[in-house]
């Protein structure tokens, strides 16, 4: 017989489909919605995200419209060496979008359909609604049913307050404990929802996001700035996160995140008539620092948005026992009353609490030109609360309120504390008044807002889609 003997033929015909299944590629993270570099209401632009394994895959993301014809994206992959595993991270860009429009996108490899969905831009009409919860992505059962809540909701977007996988911000953790909730393939209690396929999720940066900073002990670290893609429209300050480990470990990072590190730490965006800034708050950062309070100003002063909100993840005012000594967030205090913040947003501390309308002033040191903070990272100062706001008969408070919702899915805090207000008090008084008027640590929840031109009303619901918080304002 010419050629192979017939013992290798049979081998070879053998071999054939397994090698032909271990080229086929395998998705890691379905294709999800984030936010793009869009912030204010002129562009529009949305950015599919998706992850598979070490073969690359030849892809091209078409969108429509009604009535317009298909446009094709660009799409870009980075290539990650993490652990000794390789995948690909792909990033399409939907550019040129229009504002107050259902489009559809679908994904293709190698020409054939993989993917499809759709999605709202964002709209330039005075309503809009949204859901804001933090300190999720801890792969638990009330994270499903929270997601699933949120999806029944149907908010035009996702604001999460930081903490957003757990415990260190790896590759890994997203991979388990936080896309598998919020790319369902459909919604239930036990799974989580689709909500990512349609919504886009603007992710603030927590202190679990950031624990992973130093690639020698978790080469898969930082992944929020793998994942994310979020305006870049904030300063890069001098005190922001530092990343360190092998040179050629931090070469890499940075350059698979390229503008987005460390830029997307402080970001705002407008929609509807609302406009979120988001700030980090983790120790590193200074929130007195000029240049963020500079572009904090400027930020809000050029916003036209009738609802002007700030979120951060670490809450200045905590009634918990909880992370109740970290209190640097106080010193933004007075810069937010001066340019008339309706809201402020927060998580870390696992639980729900509001407060009434209030203003702060720190207390000065001796030289009366720079604010304090304790050994114990109090900031003392005066208070003036307006308790004459109830949210239902009165609507206009006299100050900012403040509101944690910390409650997405990890384990919450303090749970003894809810509903019992004679157990809130913390001394002094120059650090703790009665500022916090529902507190409510023993049920998994979530935030609603709806705005309806100058009037904005919040709900917060459980995890059963109860409604136990309800307040209204107006201007």
């Amino acid at each position: 017989m010419n050629g192979l003997p017939l013992r290798f033929l049979i081998i070879a015909i053998v071999l054939l489909p397994i090698s032909y299944d271990l080229l086929a590629q395998q998705i890691l993270v379905k294709p999800y919605l984030q936010p793009g570099n869009a912030s204010s209401l002129i562009k529009e632009r949305k950015m599919l995200i998706w992850q598979t394994d070490s073969i690359p895959g030849k892809y091209k993301v078409e969108y429509t419209h009604p009535g317009s014809k298909t446009a094709v994206a660009k799409v870009k992959s980075d290539k990650l060496i993490l652990n000794n595993k390789t995948t690909y991270i792909y990033r399409a860009n939907l550019s040129k979008l229009k504002f107050d429009l259902d489009y559809s996108f679908k994904v293709l490899l190698n020409d054939e359909p993989i993917s499809e969905g759709s999605f709202n831009t964002r709209t330039k009409s005075n309503q809009t609604k949204f859901a804001v919860f933090g300190d999720c992505g801890a792969g638990t059962p009330q994270q499903a049913k929270i997601a699933y809540q949120v999806y029944q909701q149907k908010p035009q977007f996702v604001l999460v307050t930081g903490d957003n996988v757990y415990r260190s911000g790896l590759e890994k953790e997203y991979r388990t404990n936080f896309f598998p909730y919020y790319t369902a393939p459909e919604a239930d209690t036990l799974q989580g929802a689709p909500l990512m396929q349609s919504l886009p999720f603007y992710m603030l940066l927590g202190n679990h996001d950031v624990y992973g900073a130093d690639f020698d002990k978790t080469q898969d670290g930082m992944a929020y700035f793998y994942y994310n893609d979020l305006p870049l429209n904030g300063p890069i300050k001098q005190a922001t996160v530092e990343v360190q480990g092998a040179p050629e470990l931090v070469k890499s990072f940075k350059s698979n995140t390229g503008s987005r590190f460390p830029t997307m730490s402080n970001f705002s965006f407008d929609y509807g008539n609302v406009h979120i800034t988001c700030i980090d708050a983790n120790p590193h950062a200074n929130p007195l620092e000029p240049a963020l309070v500079q572009w904090l100003a400027e930020d809000i002063k050029n916003s036209r948005a009738n609802w002007k909100i700030v979120a951060y993840h670490h809450p200045g005012f905590n009634s918990s026992k909880a992370h109740y000594d970290y209190q640097q967030m106080r010193l933004l205090s007075p810069v937010l009353e001066q340019l008339k913040i309706d809201l402020v947003l927060s998580g870390h501390v696992h639980n729900y609490q509001r407060t009434v309308p209030l203003t702060f002033e720190p207390k000065l040191d001796s030289t009366g030109r720079h604010y304090t903070v304790t050994n114990q990272g109090h900031v003392d100062g005066k208070f003036t609360l307006d308790e004459s706001f109830d949210g239902v008969n009165n609507t206009t408070p006299k100050g900012i309120i403040y509101i944690v919702t910390g409650a997405g899915g990890a384990p919450l805090y303090d749970p003894s504390l809810s509903g019992k207000p004679e157990l809130w008090k913390h001394d002094p008084e120059q650090n703790w008044v009665p500022f916090t008027t529902k507190i409510v640590s023993d049920k998994h929840s979530f935030t609603i807002i709806e705005t309806d031109g100058k009037k904005l009303s919040l709900k917060q619901l459980d995890e059963n889609g109860e409604v136990f918080d309800e307040i209204v304002v107006t201007k």
